[in-house]
């Protein structure tokens, strides 16, 4: 029976194609957990509560009555 003969090349190929495969999960779960961390120790954002815009006053001054 023939054998297939990988070259070192061959095997560095397939070595390296490998620890990609196991490595890609590990760095995606670490970078998660940093972000994690970092939006944990962020102070709570605390937001105006909204108004319906008739509600709102106009930021226009008030007209003034004409001088005679």
């Amino acid at each position: 029976m023939p054998y297939d003969v990988l070259t070192d090349r061959d095997e560095r190929a397939l070595l390296a194609a490998a620890e990609h495969r196991i490595s890609a999960p590990l760095r995606i779960g670490a970078a998660l957990a940093s972000v994690r961390l970092l939006l944990a120790r962020r102070p709570p954002v605390r937001r105006k509560a909204r108004e319906s815009p008739a509600c709102q006053q106009p930021n226009t001054p008030a007209p003034r009555p004409l001088a005679r």
